[in-house]
């Protein structure tokens, strides 16, 4: 019995300990709050958001997905980051096998290299992300995806594009600040 409860409590601290939330993978210490917002919802009335009133959002959907997208458009494109978050009817397995078939969709479609990624738990569900970086035209961008399990059978993609090398981990961290807002309607 003794063992049995120490090992419960190596358990519990360890797990405890690990950094899951998606926040901390990339530092972001301060949450960010957005004022003059409005709320929208997707088409199909599976999320919902708040996002500054002033921002560019459109919302697009079929039978299998609805998307929102925004963007801060009053801004340089190198001093912005372009918002996507999409519902989608589907499976994921989060395994090695789908790691690597991102990271090699990544390179195939814009040249992308993967910084950083890794498995997550993100609003208590099951997820991936993953950082890359590749070239624009002539500016660079960073590419942050993030893929959540919902249910068996539907899954989130949350991805934020974030063009030209200033502030780009407060952008980063803005972006996760957006995300972390969704209200999942059901």
């Amino acid at each position: 019995m003794k063992y049995f409860s120490i090992l419960i409590i190596s358990l519990f601290l360890f797990s405890g300990c690990q950094n899951n939330d998606l926040g901390e993978k990339f530092e972001c210490d301060t949450p960010i709050h957005f004022t003059n917002t409005k709320k929208y919802k997707d088409v199909l009335s599976k999320f919902k958001i708040s996002l500054p009133k002033y921002w560019k959002t459109q919302l697009y959907y079929d039978e299998f997905q609805s998307d929102l997208y925004s963007a801060d458009t009053t801004k340089q494109l190198s001093e912005t980051y372009l918002i996507d978050i999409t519902w989608h009817q589907g499976e994921l397995n989060f395994d090695e096998e789908f790691k690597s078939n991102i990271s090699k969709d990544l390179k195939s479609k814009g040249l992308l290299k993967v910084v950083h990624s890794g498995f997550v738990k993100f609003k208590k569900h099951n997820s991936y992300y993953n950082l890359s970086t590749g070239k624009s035209a002539d500016l660079t961008y960073h590419f942050l995806q993030v893929y959540l399990q919902y249910k068996p059978d539907e899954y989130y993609t949350f991805t934020s594009k974030i063009y030209g090398n200033d502030f780009v981990d407060e952008r980063v961290c803005s972006s996760i600040s957006i995300f972390n807002n969704i209200k999942f309607i059901r």
